[in-house]
């Protein structure tokens, strides 16, 4: 498995690092493959009884690394397994509703174990998606959510138009897509992008 998503075990509890602490966990080719390997790693381990998800450093993740995906389709005739990844990523699952990309984030909503997201400084995007994918969300009090791809002009694709309805209901998931604005701590409380606020959500996550 990739250093780009650390795992954990301890008594049945999988603790799940993205770990890419110097991009704030921003999602490259190799952050894609790492996520959904550990999902699908976990998905079929019997022995997992919940799961902790969390992002390394001072952030859960800040989406979509643009600057990794754009020196990737500069780099055409590069042969690198990264890049090869990141090629790869629309590529349909087989048996699947899913493609590879879409796939890193419903991961978490087919685990068979409750999965707890710890959601500190930033869940944008991309990260945004994965962390709906969980079944509870403690948040920081600063912490900041956004769906955010309407900045690209692009729809949240990694099966966040489905997950955030059940969170939210429609009306206020079509106002968070269109307007791509920032969320904050108590307020994602209140609209249903997380659970609770918690001063150390990665604590009260392993502890809960």
């Amino acid at each position: 498995m990739s250093d780009r998503v650390v795992i954990e075990m301890d008594n049945g509890v999988a603790d799940v690092r993205l770990n890419r602490p110097d991009k704030m966990n921003a999602l490259d080719g190799a952050m894609f493959a790492a996520l959904l390997d550990a999902g699908e790693t976990l998905k079929a381990d019997p022995s997992v009884r919940a799961v902790v998800l969390s992002g390394e450093g001072r952030a859960f993740c800040a989406g979509l690394d643009f600057g990794s995906f754009n020196q990737m389709a500069e780099s055409e005739s590069s042969s690198t397994s990264e890049s090869s990844s990141t090629s790869e990523l629309a590529d349909p699952l087989e048996g699947r509703i899913t493609h590879k990309g879409q796939q890193a984030a419903y991961a978490w909503t087919e685990m068979p174990a409750p999965v707890i997201c710890a959601v500190t400084g930033v869940a944008l995007g991309g990260g945004f998606q994965i962390a709906m994918g969980a079944d509870i969300r403690l948040i920081a009090p600063n912490a900041r959510m956004s769906v955010l791809e309407i900045r690209w002009g692009l729809i949240p694709d990694m099966t966040g138009t489905q997950t955030l309805i059940q969170h939210v209901g429609l009306d206020v998931a079509k106002e968070l897509t269109f307007s791509g604005r920032m969320v904050e701590g108590q307020e994602c409380v209140d609209l249903g992008l997380a659970t609770r606020v918690a001063d150390d959500p990665y604590a009260e996550a392993l502890a809960m």
